[in-house]
């Protein structure tokens, strides 16, 4: 059922991080809920982790159990205005699928790389849109039991949830979404600028773990850190990007601590140039 000290390096767009104790990628529910109680029972940290595109992992890797909710997890139906998924589905496949149906709410993630899981537990978004507001219920698997959370549980905010703030690890496995309908050609056109934003202000070409930072109160990320005079600023294979300097990016061999130390250094500076504390948007997991 499990894989032993699994590296975890290929499972992120960084491509960085050492492995895991424990690893499983469950494909159904109660794969879920059997590798929960089994890191329950032996007393093992449990760690969940989607697809990685907002994750870096330390190079001494992650202690315990690592649960990949990803690919074999994926399954998602409308009904009416309701699309239920599975939270390995990804958020840009969703984005596709609301089209095909004529829902708006969606056109956001046509351009986010991660999972519905990761979203939810991140309340992910971007251009102006979040994911939180359109969640109906989710289910989990908590302290080994199956359990679902309406809308009005999920305390979702800012870049945060009720599912960061919980001293049991829950796993999102499901999760249903309330969606409008809207023309589909009115859908397809702000997906279409969406993406384009994207392609022009975004440094695709290298990988990334996306934004790096959270957005301050009354700032922002890339042209405080640009006035600053960190654009193109690197530490070993990592490096703020020069086409958008809220990013850090992979130009070449690297290792967690490249990615580590830059954020430190770019936190240190904006403090003592502007006086803004900088709080990384990247999901931060395991040990040196």
């Amino acid at each position: 059922m499990f894989l032993r000290n699994y590296p975890l390096a290929n499972l992120t767009s960084l491509g960085v991080g050492g492995p895991a104790d424990f690893f499983i990628q469950p494909s159904n529910l109660d794969e879920v809920v059997q590798a929960q109680r089994f890191a329950l029972e032996h007393n093992y940290p449990l760690t969940v982790i989607g697809y990685g595109t907002n994750l870096l992992i330390r190079d001494g890797g992650i202690r315990g159990v690592v649960i990949q909710i990803a690919a074999p997890f994926a399954k998602a139906r409308v009904d009416g205005q309701v699309l239920t998924a599975t939270t390995g589905c990804l958020l840009s496949s969703l984005s596709k699928l609301a089209l095909q149906y004529s829902l708006s709410g969606l056109e956001f993630a046509v351009g986010i790389p991660g999972g519905l899981g990761g979203a939810s537990f991140m309340n992910a978004g971007a251009y102006g849109g979040e994911i939180g507001p359109l969640v109906r219920s989710a289910q989990l698997v908590q302290d080994g039991e199956v359990k679902t959370w309406d809308r009005s549980e999920l305390s979702f905010a800012y870049r945060t949830s009720r599912f960061q703030k919980e001293a049991s690890m829950p796993i999102i496995t499901r999760v249903e979404l309330e969606l409008v309908p809207k023309d589909r050609a009115a859908i397809r056109q702000k997906m279409d600028e969406l993406q384009h934003q994207r392609r022009s202000k975004q440094p695709l070409e290298l990988p990334s773990a996306g934004s790096t930072f959270k957005r301050p109160p009354d700032h922002y990320v890339g042209p405080l850190i640009e006035k600053a005079g960190l654009k193109g600023l690197r530490i070993g294979g990592a490096e703020v990007s020069t086409k958008h300097a809220g990013f850090i990016v992979k130009t070449g061999e690297a290792k967690a601590k490249d990615f580590l130390d830059l954020i430190a250094a770019i936190q240190s500076e904006i403090w003592e140039k502007f006086g803004v504390r900088l709080e990384p948007e990247i999901r931060i997991l395991g040990e040196d």
